[in-house]
């Protein structure tokens, strides 16, 4: 039987004894550390120092930015795998790398979940004329056939680590989802056919986590859809990343035809603050168009949401680069392959909360030759942050 890591909460009296005073500003951060795998968290030395470089880089640039709430994609989610304690992947990161040397940085408030990526969906959805197994060998071929692309379980997975506590009781998670039932959806049916009716809308999964920050609640919506890209003319990717952030348009009208993994039905109310974030996969102005609009910019313009991408500025990514319209390049958060930069890492604050700073740690090489080193070598997504405060505080 698979062993699943739901949550994690470490420190005394938890949220019957948080503190009730508001913070006047508070941090979050979302970053995208390159196939965080158990692997590599599991390179420590004889003390439980972490000593990955790669990971060792991304750590740095954690301590250095020191985030109150932090979401992490591409974690594994650990199934049993390895012979670790039952923290997991997440707390293996804070206590091997992060909870260590001069800038140390701890999170006693854990959240990890099981994603789809790597659960075999029992159907041939690649029509390869096989059907991956639970215990297959890790391969192309079997990552085809899983509900999330993976090839092994947990694979890209995600994680929440806050220094405030989490409202464990009303977490919301949505992996078992139907796109079908996704209401307005553009599942490619003639291209599943038969399967269509057995594919989940999330390639990960989708995630209503309330943070208990002071008095009040700060709800954070996680998701990371799949890449818009490598499939045919089917669109099949495209599709689902456009339909993956369409859930959340849909959670904000409290749409009934939502049903989460515990079968309670709709979305959020209208007088919440929340924090869309992570790795989007989804560009301004490169993504496919459905309904007159790209996948992003259903969140983007829609109402209730903050595009604060002002605050986010990245001279390492407008580096040799014109800023401004059309592309925008002072706001890109990745770089792939020669040299391939774009928008697709997000925090999206409700039209409620007070954006007063933030940033993407990409120094240009002109400026910080170090910093961009750093940054290069510990990802290909950057790390971005915003300071808030509520609507009623000052921020002084």
């Amino acid at each position: 039987m698979l062993r699943s890591l739901f949550l994690l909460i470490i420190g005394t009296g938890m949220m019957m004894t948080a503190c009730k005073e508001l913070p006047k500003k508070y941090r979050v951060a979302t970053y995208n550390i390159k196939e965080l795998s158990m692997e590599k968290l599991i390179d420590v030395d004889e003390d439980g120092c972490g000593q990955n470089a790669q990971i060792l880089d991304a750590a740095e640039i954690i301590q250095r930015i020191r985030p109150d709430i932090l979401i992490i994609n591409e974690i594994d989610h650990e199934y049993g795998q390895y012979d670790v304690d039952v923290t997991g992947p997440a707390m293996q990161f804070v206590r091997a790398y992060l909870d260590r040397g001069s800038k140390a940085i701890d999170y006693p408030y854990i959240y990890a979940a099981p994603c789809n990526t790597g659960i075999p969906s029992g159907r041939d959805l690649n029509g390869d004329g096989g059907i991956a197994r639970m215990g297959d060998p890790r391969s192309f071929e079997f990552a085809g056939d899983c509900y999330g692309w993976g090839e092994y379980p947990g694979q890209y997975s995600m994680a929440l680590l806050s220094r405030f506590p989490i409202d464990v009781d009303n977490i919301r998670t949505f992996q078992s989802f139907l796109w079908s039932d996704l209401p307005g959806n553009h599942l490619p049916v003639e291209y599943y056919k038969e399967n269509a009716d057995c594919l989940r809308l999330s390639s990960k999964s989708h995630w209503d986590i309330p943070v208990h920050i002071g008095a009040e609640v700060l709800h954070m919506f996680l998701c990371h859809p799949t890449p818009p890209g490598f499939d045919g003319v089917e669109d099949r990717n495209g599709r689902r990343n456009f339909d993956e952030l369409k859930f959340w348009v849909h959670y904000l009208i409290d749409d009934p035809a939502l049903v989460d993994d515990q079968g309670k039905t709709g979305g959020c109310g209208e007088n919440i603050n929340f924090m869309l974030a992570g790795d989007f996969n989804a560009d301004p102005s490169n993504d496919a168009i459905y309904e007159g609009v790209t996948a992003i910019g259903q969140l983007l313009h829609h109402p209730r949401i903050q595009d604060s991408s002002e605050c986010l500025f990245s001279s390492g990514g407008a580096e040799g680069r014109i800023a401004g319209p059309p592309s925008f390049p002072e706001r890109y958060t990745a770089r792939f392959g020669k040299d391939s930069r774009m928008r697709i890492d997000y925090l999206l604050p409700s039209a409620g909360l007070k954006v007063i700073n933030g940033g993407v740690f990409w120094p240009s090489k002109h400026e910080d030759k170090a910093g961009n080193e750093l940054a290069e070598k510990a990802s290909d997504h950057r790390l971005i942050w915003m300071d808030l405060v509520w609507p009623q505080s000052s921020g002084q």
